[in-house]
């Protein structure tokens, strides 16, 4: 217990001492270069997605079109691989239909002046991938087993183009307010808790600046008995790097 405390107060003490090093601006400047690499680490996801979801087609429409051609459709092939492309293109329909709720944002009630409102916290990129592969769950039947490989290529296309529309999304994020709310966390170096983030900083939309700062890998959103948001080491330890970068660049 001692030691874990001593940790937390080292801890303390170094994002004090990091956060006296970054200045307001640094800060809108450190939020727009990880944004960046966000957006190239998206591009690479959307990739590897369609190209994981093409040959897994090919496998299937392969398989689908054997069955096809050996029970039902003699004779030549392709009106097996026809039939066989139609089915997974029925699948991909509806795999597409369902996305909004297999995707869907996390929401959160937080009482502020005296009203209840909801805050909506985005998918994080684990959970994107967890939903194009499928779910590791030990406890399914074998039938939620062989549905979930069957639809295994239209998962990977719907993540890609759910991946696509958060590229989108990362492009309109206001990165003053972001970074106005993320300086307050390093600052604080603790939990935070919403009422308080809107009273410090009196953002213009409180809604959509803290959906726009769960985009980004590292900032934590707590439940616990009412919404609050923390920063992980890695993210405390990126700013960290980057602020050490910008010295030695500008020396």
């Amino acid at each position: 217990m001692w030691g874990f405390e001593c940790r937390r107060l080292r801890r303390f003490i170094a994002v004090h001492q990091k956060a006296r090093v970054m200045k307001k601006d640094d800060y809108s400047r450190w939020f727009s270069d990880r944004l960046m690499r966000q957006n190239r680490l998206l591009i690479g996801a959307i990739a590897a997605m369609i190209g994981l979801g093409l040959i897994a087609t090919l496998l299937e429409a392969g398989i689908f079109a054997v069955i096809l051609h050996i029970g039902f459709i003699p004779g030549s092939w392709i009106p097996s691989f026809i039939v066989s492309f139609s089915i997974l293109g029925a699948i991909l329909f509806l795999t597409y239909l369902r996305l909004p709720k297999q995707l869907s944002d996390a929401e959160h009630d937080v009482e502020l002046h005296s009203d209840v409102t909801t805050i909506g916290t985005a998918p994080t990129m684990s959970a994107v991938w967890t939903y194009a592969l499928g779910s590791l769950e030990s406890d399914q039947t074998w039938i939620e087993r062989l549905l979930s490989k069957l639809a295994l290529s239209q998962r990977l296309f719907c993540a890609a183009y759910f991946t696509w529309q958060r590229m989108n999304q990362l492009k309109a994020i206001d990165v003053y307010d972001c970074s106005a709310v993320l300086r307050l966390l390093h600052r604080k170096a603790e939990r935070v808790e919403v009422s308080e983030l809107e009273k410090e900083l009196q953002l213009p939309n409180l809604v959509t600046t803290l959906r726009n700062v769960s985009h980004s890998d590292g900032v934590m959103f707590l439940t616990q008995k009412s919404l609050g948001l923390s920063l992980t080491n890695r993210l405390v330890d990126d700013m960290a790097e980057w602020t050490e970068r910008q010295t030695k660049v500008s020396e």
